[in-house]
């Protein structure tokens, strides 16, 4: 059976985006885009809502990327990608496909494939699948800074999830990642 993890990077003040969708206090160095790069080689499936996959499609296939990050930007193109959405009607980005059955079930069917999947940010999704007991692993890497106001990664869940740290890593920009596992 495939396993499903969850990546999302947050604010210190727990928030995955600030208001307005931005992100751009989540800056990045060279040690955690290497981290990243690391992370695309294991080839899992990649998950996103609409509004991820528009902002990853709109940036990583880009000269722009491909400068500033080659090995993640070629990573993150070569791998295969699943947008969640109902609204879509097309994907122009390379590996990419829509997927608009019901979320749960799909998941549930691309578990049963024997294929690791990750999904990137994707907040709503990942608190629905949170809550149905389907994420095996949650990384969470949390940037040095308080943005005040943002959306909770885990807004709108009903469940209480208990987790267990597996990991830790801090990088030299203070940023830390922790690893858990769904218990």
């Amino acid at each position: 059976m495939g396993r499903l993890s969850s990546f999302t990077f947050l604010s210190l003040d727990g928030y995955y985006k600030g208001t307005n969708d931005d992100i751009s206090w989540h800056k990045h160095g060279a040690e955690e885009s290497e981290y990243s790069a690391e992370s695309l080689k294991a080839n899992n499936i990649l998950l996103f809502g609409r509004a991820t996959y528009e902002m990853m499609a709109g940036f990583w296939p880009t000269p722009e990327a491909a400068k500033a990050f080659p090995e993640v930007a070629a990573g993150m193109n070569k791998a295969e990608k699943i947008v969640f959405s109902r609204m879509l009607k097309n994907v122009d980005w390379q590996n990419s496909r829509i997927v608009n059955d019901n979320l749960l079930v799909a998941i549930q069917v691309l578990k049963q494939q024997e294929k690791d999947m990750t999904i990137l940010g994707s907040g709503s999704i990942v608190a629905q699948l949170a809550e149905a007991g389907l994420i095996d692993t949650y990384q969470v890497m949390i940037d040095p800074v308080a943005i005040g106001k943002g959306t909770p990664l885990f807004q709108n869940m009903a469940c209480h999830l208990d987790l267990k740290l597996t990991e830790t890593r801090t990088f030299n920009s203070g940023v830390v990642l922790l690893n858990y596992e769904s218990t």
